[in-house]
């Protein structure tokens, strides 16, 4: 992006809102002060920049004051498109039917020597997505109760058992091909996540459900929670950076080797046992002892499992 193109840019996005110069230096992967630079010059333009100083304060421009936006790039229209075809290879995603209409009506409006161009690029470049057959029947009740901030009652199917629990829905997000739902339990008085294609029925609560006050939950990372300490063999870190929760937290050591060190609540210990174990000797736990003490059941087990008869 050029500088022509950011000043536009920054015109269509103080439109919205305002915003901080750190923000808008964010949004635009530049410095701050780059962006205070653009700022003035789009003064010096006669562009209205409204400053405010202080707690709450940045840029903004007046209620009515709109330019319309420049056409869109070769490069922009290619990051549409292929933000389209990724979501294509999901077995399942919200507004399914408009996801056609989308495309066609993207396609007609669009420039036409442009998109040419777009689809040359398309046709190298691919994202990836691991294929599932799992449906999702329930994703967008659930993204509607999470935008309502609504209670919802799910009977939901987990790898152990079945059960019925009600749901305050935070977050809705796709990770590896699945669909999750982030949410506050009240049978469980906690936040938990669920994999949306396990959900087989979703109504509302019952007349008489009265929610418990929310729970103030402590953080993930409370000091009083176990410390997980972790050193990775090459390998190991390569396999763990695409986990959407520890891959970024991995401190990579000259040799190519890491090490990973954060807190988690004791109920989550179970999961790491699991979640280590799978990655072999390219892991080994420090601590706590706790979770050594899982791994070396599962371990045990395993061994009684598969040794010589």
């Amino acid at each position: 992006m050029n500088r022509v193109e950011r000043l536009a840019a920054i015109i269509l996005l103080l439109q919205e809102q305002a915003y901080t110069s750190q923000q808008i230096a964010r949004h635009f992967e530049v410095s701050r002060r780059t962006i205070l630079r653009d700022v003035q010059a789009l003064s010096e333009m006669g562009v209205p920049v409204i400053a405010q100083e202080g707690p709450g304060g940045g840029y903004s421009l007046p209620q009515h004051y709109r330019v319309e936006p420049l056409p869109l790039t070769r490069q922009e229209i290619f990051l549409l498109m292929l933000s389209l075809s990724a979501i294509e290879k999901l077995s399942d995603l919200p507004f399914r039917q408009e996801r056609a209409s989308l495309k066609a009506k993207l396609r007609a409006a669009l420039p036409k020597k442009e998109l040419s161009g777009a689809d040359g690029m398309l046709r190298s470049v691919e994202v990836d997505l691991p294929p599932r057959d799992m449906r999702t029947p329930y994703l967008e009740p659930l993204m509607l109760a999470a935008q309502q901030n609504q209670w919802v009652r799910v009977e939901y199917h987990s790898s152990r058992r079945p059960s019925t629990l009600h749901l305050l829905p935070h977050q809705i997000y796709m990770q590896e091909g699945y669909w999750y739902c982030r949410a506050y339990t009240h049978e469980r008085t906690a936040e938990r996540t669920y994999r949306i294609d396990r959900i087989r029925r979703l109504n509302s609560p019952a007349q008489d459900f009265v929610p418990a006050p929310i729970a103030q939950e402590m953080p993930y990372e409370h000091i009083s929670h176990p410390q997980v300490s972790v050193r990775l063999t090459p390998l190991g870190v390569a396999q763990m950076e695409s986990n959407r929760y520890l891959g970024q937290r991995i401190s990579i050591l000259e040799d190519g080797s890491g090490e990973l060190v954060f807190r988690c609540p004791p109920d989550e210990l179970d999961w790491y046992a699991r979640y280590f174990a799978s990655l072999g000797k390219e892991v080994q736990v420090r601590a706590p002892e706790e979770l050594r003490r899982r791994l070396r059941r599962l371990g045990e087990f395993l061994a009684q499992q598969y040794g010589n008869r």
